[in-house]
């Protein structure tokens, strides 16, 4: 069971928002421009702690040194529930069918390399919910940074570590023909 320990002045990793507006698209046609949005009701940010905490560091001290970051890599968190229900997305898009509980099962420990699941102590701040390491997406630093009353709290260190290690693990995989 994971806790979620209070946030810090700074973002960090393993950092747990709600209601987060991504940019999805922007079409321009004559003297039009139509911008497409994506609302993320939970997101984690995965960005290393180090890149963070320099990144704060150089805001703080108004530094122009490049080590600043430009966007930082958020990940949608799901509810469980939804999720196994295949609802999750909500009418952003269909993803299938509903998860059987064989398919569950296998989630909930963490044994399928695409998906990790979180298991939170205490229910009434968060359910159990999942991450899908297929979508992740970045926000530039000033909108993340604008955002940071909207963090429920942060995972801890060892926890936030496991989920950006298997993160890594599957977005380095090597894709093969089916």
């Amino acid at each position: 069971m994971i806790p979620i320990i209070p946030a810090e002045d700074k973002i960090s990793q393993g950092d747990i928002f709600h209601d987060i507006s991504i940019i999805e698209n922007v079409e321009v046609k004559k003297d039009q421009i139509k911008i497409t949005d994506l609302a993320l009701p939970l997101a984690i940010c995965l960005n290393q702690e180090c890149d963070l905490s320099r990144d704060f560091e150089n805001k703080n001290r108004n530094s122009n040194k490049n080590t600043s970051l430009l966007h930082f890599l958020i990940l949608p968190i799901f509810n469980f529930d939804l999720f196994k229900d295949g609802i999750h997305w909500g009418n952003v898009f269909d993803v299938g069918d509903k998860k059987g509980s064989k398919d569950r099962d296998v989630i909930k420990r963490n044994s399928d390399p695409r998906y990790h699941y979180l298991e939170f102590k205490d229910k009434s701040i968060l359910p159990d919910c999942v991450i899908d390491f297929k979508h992740f997406y970045t926000v530039s630093n000033d909108t993340l940074n604008k955002a940071k009353e909207n963090r429920i709290g942060r995972i801890p260190p060892l926890f936030r570590e496991a989920i950006s290690q298997r993160f890594a693990y599957y977005i380095s995989r090597i894709g093969l023909p089916v």
